[in-house]
Order: C-alpha cells, then sequence, then structure tokens
C-alpha cells in the first residue's frame, strides 16, 4: 500500500469510533512503507486517536530553521506553534517534557524524543486534553511505546541503505579484482568490460580511451577482435565522445528535464529496436580519459541503483586502467609524452616560476659558453728564503753562550753563540811561554856561537809559532758570528748552554730579508700548463690583505705523494721586496696560464674525470 493510500484513508477517517474500519490498511502502510515520512503518517493516524489527541505532530531535527515536521495530524494541516515549541523544549533536555496550554484550556502538550543507538532522529508531540497526571503519564507510557515502531523503521531504512552500500562496494571490489589480475592493458580492459556486462545484464559493454582528443575503442564485451571501421565501434566512440564532450554521465531514452545531447546515443540505440544505452565518462587527475558504454534491451531499463553502480565501478577501475595503458606504451612513446608535458609546462599558462627559473639557466649557460676569464693554476705554497746559510761547528766542543735563536733579526757581525775557550786559551799560553823560553836559548846559543844549537833552537821557535797561530785560529772560530742581515731561520741554543756541540753540526741557519722565493706544490693534472716565466701572485695566510707577485722560474719533473696526491714541487721569485714577508709563511699561490671560456674552466675537472673513467671502463 502507497503513501497516497494512506493520505485518502486519513482524508476519509473521521472520530476514533471509525478507526477500526481503517485501522488494517493503517498497519500495513505502516509495515511497507518505504520512507520514514510514510511511516510517521500511519503511525500518527493509529497512535492520536488511541490517546484521544485531536492534534499531533512528528518532527525531525537538523533543519535549517530548527525542527521541520514531518507528518501532522490530522492530515494537511499546519502543526501548531505549542506542538513545536514543546518538541524543541523535549529535543533541548532529551526527555519527556510537558506542558500547560496556554490559550486558558485545559489540555497539555507531550513531546518525546525518539532516539536509535543514542542518536536522536525524531520528536513526536501531541496535544491531550485533560490535565490529569494520572492520565498525562499514561499517555507518555503509550508514546514511548508506540514509537518503537519508529526506531524500528529507520533501523530498517538504515540497514536497507547499508545493503544497498555493500551490495555497491561488493560489485566494485569484484569488478577492481577481476583488472587487477590481468598484467596487459589489452587483457585488463576485456576482462573489465566483460564483468560489468555479466554483473549487471547488459548485452554489451564497451571501454574506450581518449588519444589525440577522440575515443579509441579499446575492448568490447564478449568480442575477442572487432576493426576499427565497423558500424558498431563508430557508435560506440561516438557515444563516448559525446559523453566526454560534455563532461557529464548519459543515458538514453534520457529522463525528463535532462537537457543534454544524445543523438549518438539514439543511434546506437536504433541498432537495438530502441534498446537502453548508458554512458559513464572515466575522471582520473581532473581529465577524462575515457568512457564505459552499456547498452540493455527496451525492457530492461537503467534502475537509479544500477546506474550509481557503475558510476562508482568506472571511477574504481579507470586509475588502474589508465596506469596500466601508461605502462604498456613504447618506451619512445614515454620519451615523447615527457617531452610534450615538459613543453607544455614551458610554453603553456601559468607556471610563471618555472619559466624565470629556465629562462635563468639558458642565461646562465649562454653567459658560460661566451665569457672569458683569466684561468690560473691554483696550488699551496711556501716562502722561502732565496738563500740559506748555515752556521756549523768547526771543531767539538762545549756551548758556552748563545746570544739569539730561531726568529730573531740580526745584523752582519752580530755574535750569534760562542763555544767554551778556556782549555785553548791555557794551551795557547802554554806555547807562548814554550817560544819564550826557546828565544831564551836561542839567544844564548847565538851569544856562544853554537850552529849547531842554533838550528834546533831555530826549529823549535817556528814550531811553537805554528802552534799558537793553529790556537789563534781556533780561538777565532770559537765564536760565531751572522754572515750577513737577516733572520734566523732554525738554531734554538738557549737550553744546551754547557752541552757538548760536534764538529760539523749545524747550530744556525740564516735567511736573507730582502730576497723570497715560493715553492708551489703543483697537483699532476695541472702541472702541464705552467711554463717557466709564467707570473701570478701569491698570498700568505697571515697577510690576506697584501698579495705579492712572483715568477716561475723551476719546474722540478720529480713528484712527491702527498695526503694520497702526486705534486711537483714549481719554485718562483718573488719580483718585488716584500719586508713583511718572513720563511716559512705559507698560503695560496695563482699563477696566470692564458685567457679562457668561463664554461671551460669550470668543467675541466670534471671533464678530465670522465675521460679517465672511460678510459679505465673502455675495453
Amino acid at each position: 500500500m502507497s503513501e497516497r493510500l494512506a493520505a485518502e484513508i486519513a482524508s476519509t477517517a473521521g472520530p476514533a469510533a471509525r478507526l477500526p474500519l481503517v485501522e488494517p490498511a493503517l498497519w500495513q502502510v505502516l509495515q511497507t512503507a518505504q520512507t520514514l515520512q510514510a511511516a510517521a503518517e500511519a503511525w500518527l493516524m493509529l497512535q492520536a486517536p488511541m490517546l484521544g489527541a485531536p492534534r499531533a505532530s512528528v518532527l525531525i531535527p537538523g533543519t535549517s530553521v530548527g525542527l521541520a515536521p514531518i507528518a501532522v495530524y490530522p492530515i494537511q494541516t499546519e502543526c501548531e506553534v505549542g506542538l513545536r515549541e514543546t518538541a524543541e523544549a523535549a529535543l533541548r533536555e532529551n526527555r519527556p517534557v510537558v506542558q500547560a496550554m496556554e490559550d486558558g484550556g485545559s489540555g497539555a502538550w507531550i513531546a518525546l524524543p525518539v532516539a536509535l543507538d543514542g542518536e536522536r532522529f525524531a520528536v513526536t508531540a501531541f496535544a491531550i486534553e485533560g490535565r490529569d497526571k494520572d492520565e498525562l503519564r499514561g499517555a507518555i507510557r503509550q508514546i514511548q511505546w508506540g514509537s518503537a515502531w519508529l526506531v524500528a523503521k529507520q533501523a530498517e531504512l538504515i540497514g536497507r541503505g547499508n545493503q544497498k552500500t555493500l551490495a555497491r562496494s561488493s560489485s566494485v571490489l569484484g569488478l577492481l579484482a577481476g583488472v587487477l589480475e590481468q598484467s596487459r592493458f589489452s587483457a585488463a580492459c576485456t576482462a573489465a568490460v566483460t564483468d560489468l556486462a555479466i554483473a549487471f545484464g547488459c548485452q554489451r559493454a564497451a571501454i574506450g580511451f581518449m588519444r589525440r582528443g577522440t575515443a579509441r575503442i579499446k575492448a568490447i564485451s564478449h568480442s575477442a577482435q572487432f576493426g576499427r571501421e565497423m558500424n558498431l565501434v563508430r557508435r560506440l566512440g561516438a557515444c563516448m565522445n559525446e559523453a566526454i564532450d560534455q563532461r557529464s554521465l548519459i543515458l538514453f531514452p534520457a529522463p525528463e528535464g535532462d537537457v543534454y545531447v544524445t543523438t549518438a546515443h539514439e543511434d546506437l540505440a536504433r541498432l537495438q529496436y530502441g534498446g537502453r544505452v548508458l554512458t559513464v565518462p572515466m575522471l582520473v587527475d581532473d581529465r577524462f580519459v575515457g568512457a564505459l558504454t552499456l547498452e540493455r534491451p527496451a525492457d530492461q531499463p537503467f534502475s537509479l541503483d544500477t546506474i550509481e553502480q557503475i558510476n562508482a565501478c568506472a571511477a574504481a577501475i579507470g586509475p588502474v586502467l589508465e596506469e596500466k595503458r601508461q605502462n604498456d606504451r613504447w618506451l619512445a612513446a614515454k620519451a615523447a609524452e615527457s617531452v610534450m608535458d615538459g613543453m607544455r609546462l614551458v610554453v603553456g599558462p601559468n607556471r610563471t616560476g618555472l619559466k624565470l627559473g629556465i629562462a635563468g639557466v639558458l642565461a646562465a649557460i649562454l653567459a658560460l659558453s661566451a665569457i672569458k676569464i683569466d684561468y690560473r693554476v691554483t696550488a699551496d705554497a711556501r716562502i722561502e728564503g732565496l738563500v740559506r746559510r748555515s752556521v756549523v761547528a768547526s771543531y767539538d766542543g762545549y756551548l758556552k753562550t748563545a746570544e739569539h735563536r730561531a726568529g730573531d733579526t740580526v745584523r752582519k757581525g752580530d755574535l750569534l753563540a760562542a763555544l767554551e775557550d778556556r782549555d785553548l786559551a791555557l794551551e795557547r799560553l802554554r806555547w807562548v811561554t814554550e817560544r819564550q823560553q826557546r828565544t831564551y836559548e836561542y839567544d844564548k846559543a847565538l851569544a856562544t856561537r853554537q850552529p849547531a844549537t842554533i838550528n834546533v833552537v831555530k826549529s823549535q821557535i817556528d814550531q811553537a809559532d805554528a802552534q799558537i797561530r793553529l790556537l789563534d785560529e781556533q780561538l777565532s772560530r770559537s765564536k760565531f758570528h751572522a754572515p750577513f742581515d737577516g733572520l734566523i731561520v732554525s738554531g734554538d741554543l738557549s737550553q744546551a748552554i754547557g752541552g757538548a756541540v760536534s764538529r760539523g753540526q749545524v747550530l744556525f741557519e740564516i735567511a736573507p730579508l730582502d730576497s723570497y722565493r715560493v715553492v708551489l706544490s703543483v697537483d699532476e693534472r695541472l702541472i702541464a700548463d705552467l711554463s717557466e716565466g709564467q707570473t701570478g701572485h701569491v698570498l700568505a695566510t697571515s697577510l690576506p690583505d697584501q698579495p705579492q707577485a712572483l715568477t716561475v722560474q723551476t719546474i722540478t719533473p720529480v713528484a712527491e705523494a702527498k695526503n694520497g696526491r702526486n705534486l711537483f714541487r714549481v719554485e718562483g721569485r718573488i719580483t718585488d721586496g716584500a719586508t713583511r714577508l718572513r720563511p716559512g709563511m705559507e698560503g695560496i699561490a695563482k699563477v696566470d696560464v692564458d685567457r679562457r671560456l668561463l664554461v671551460w674552466v669550470w668543467a675541466r675537472p670534471i671533464v678530465d674525470w670522465l675521460r679517465l673513467s672511460l678510459w679505465h671502463w673502455w675495453p
């Protein structure tokens, strides 16, 4: 029995005495109602006469104007203000509410919220004649018992909706599983249309994908092969183009109120003698990649639930099939599409930042390819004196004094150190005394005219003179003086006073302060760019604000390993006098070679590495 029949029963129903005449029909409406509104109307027609309520209403919450009545008794009347206010109070307080009528009558308003699983979905409100507490309590109890029908109907409707959702999800998952089982794109399309045709009872199902702005049929259910020039294939493609162009699902025959163009669908339906045609576009990442077209006989129209299920299936399998289609293409096609996508990003609208970035990169490449700069070889450098004089001990002895040490600046003739000379002085004194004694003997022999004695004594005097001269020389060598103005670069004897000194031991090394050389440690990859006579500059670490000009003088053709690198020794001379430089300083030297392209200067290390790697791995 329909809702219209329930309305007719309500319009013919009079007083409560006539309720038994229509009660069976109302109970049938209550049990078979498809909506909560129809069930509420039948329920009010049964419940209000039982309570003797002249007016009643069932209201639902959640609207923009508060509570909205879905059923009113008597039917086709307005919900009274008192019923609405009482219902709002019951919903707000979540309990039965009784309010006395304010118009001076003897009746009362009764409202009870109706809840399912703790969620209030409706409020029932009745106008009761009389204010007796027992009568009102009995009416509330009767409404509570009777509202179980509304709770049951709401649960039934929710369960029915859940069943539809479950059935839809099941069909979508089954279709998706069938598509995922196939590894190839063509097989996945065939499986998809075949499963769609079987699941929804269609005579034929087809799937197509967009290519160059036109839908191309990829698979037709129950068909292993088909030609593109077939009449059926052309009409199926036209239907898909029609739906994709209008960006909407298209059903033919079209429901009332639809304003979509269905010329291609009508042409296809004519092949089935007035059959039903449904086309659903497949949307992936905000673009339509293809469409599904399904056909049924004229006596089997597509229901709303079926259309929703097919639409859900298209939304589920569309991205999967598009991914398989992309992966099944030739490598050249993938590369071409990637290039075209990149070109569209560059020349298309928007993407201002990307375009500016590409323009900047191109400008940088152009600049690198056209600008020339000074190419210079960079190497670690160390400052040394142009000459280095060593002060060496001339004989074995003991250190007496040490006036200077490494780092001191000395003038020519300054005393650097002295050895102990007391033994030499005593030895000299002995020989001087010996000479005096021989001189006395010589004079005596001359006086007595003894030629033999004269000759012997003369030889002894000569011997004494020779020993004295030797000792004088040794005494002079016991003191060490600076050979020229310079800097002591090594030698610190201040802590060795009284210590033994061996003959030939280097005591000091002195370098001049007005002439220096620079020793460069050049990497073996760059040594071929250097030649004698080239100029450059050196910057000492301790004097970063004073670059010194240098000239390459000597390139040593012998490499030495240092820190995992092969380095060649290159010597250069500082051309200008530098009073603040000191031997031993270290820094960075740059030798000018010539002018070359900036891109060559920066890319050379990478190119050299690639050449070596290619040479190493080339068979």
